[in-house]
């Protein structure tokens, strides 16, 4: 019989961090680890795994917060945000928008919502971009390695102000991944298309308006003129390094909001998941308003 005390836990815990493993995946190599050959799982396993998994993550309470699912996002109510982590689905279940955003129920969704069903048709919304988005990169990962380079990190951009406006009191330093959301995709679109990498180095290289152009030009789309829309209303990209950009909590919201959808849309012109034109052409919810700020 396997015997294991904290100290078991943390000594593995930092073994763990020093290799740069996950922390949601710790859990489950410590047990193995732990355990060995009685290490099983399932039915008839050897309930010291789990035991081993539960004290983990109670020694560390980030097990539970730090899976990445299929993809991190947001969703907003007003100037409310609730970071989604987009679940990993398999076979062919059609999810509605209260489970891609990680509610118990569609009752607890709508209360979210605070019962408004323009509050509700917007949540719907970000939770296609996010779909949209994380299923486009799926379908694309073996393509351009720059390109999927380049998108890997604005979705890592992303899951940063994901992981930080909801509960922030500043909201100044969350504009610079915002921002590099909306500069990332549309230079992987770019890129996907045969752009060289290198030809963004420059004072040009962080002109959100010229590659937001330059990506509609390349491969036109419904999505264009709320592109469009999004890029003017981010600040003054380098400026808003240095000092505040001014902005309330609701504009950042609608922001974060607006480039998830920028970064959506440079995988909807290329790929074929596209959640959101279901969306838009059924009776619920409809077109999508217009994007204000």
């Amino acid at each position: 019989m396997s015997t294991w005390t904290l100290e078991d836990l943390h000594r593995l815990d930092r073994k763990y961090a020093e290799k740069g493993i996950h922390v949601h995946q710790r859990p489950f190599r410590a047990a193995m680890e732990l355990l060995g050959s009685g290490f099983v799982m399932g039915v008839g396993g050897n309930p010291n795994a789990k035991h081993i998994m539960e004290a983990y993550a109670a020694m560390v309470p980030e097990v539970e917060t730090s899976w990445p699912g299929a993809g991190v996002g947001l969703i907003g109510s007003v100037d409310q945000v609730r970071k989604t982590v987009f679940p990993i689905v398999f076979g062919q279940n059609v999810l509605q928008p209260w489970q891609m955003t990680g509610f118990s129920s569609a009752e607890e969704w709508w209360n979210w919502c605070r019962q408004d069903p323009v509050i509700a048709a917007e949540v719907a919304f970000a939770a296609a971009d996010l779909h949209d988005f994380t299923m486009g990169l799926n379908d694309v990962d073996q393509g351009n390695p720059d390109a999927i380079t380049l998108w890997q990190m604005s979705r890592s951009n992303l899951e940063d102000a994901a992981n930080t406006l909801p509960t922030t009191f500043s909201h100044d330093s969350v504009i610079q991944p915002i921002c590099m959301v909306a500069e990332l995709s549309m230079k992987a679109a770019l890129v996907w298309d045969g752009v060289a990498p290198d030809s963004f180095k420059g004072k040009n290289g962080h002109d959100l308006d010229s590659l937001a152009q330059r990506m509609t030009a390349a491969r036109p789309h419904r999505d264009d003129v709320r592109v469009q829309a999004v890029v003017k209303s981010l600040p003054p990209y380098v400026t808003s390094r240095y000092k505040p950009a001014g902005l309330k909590r609701l504009q950042v919201v609608r922001l974060a909001l607006g480039v998830q959808f920028v970064a959506a849309s440079s995988l909807r012109r290329i790929t074929t998941t596209d959640l959101a034109i279901q969306m838009e052409v059924d009776d619920w919810p409809g077109p999508r308003s217009d994007f204000t700020c």
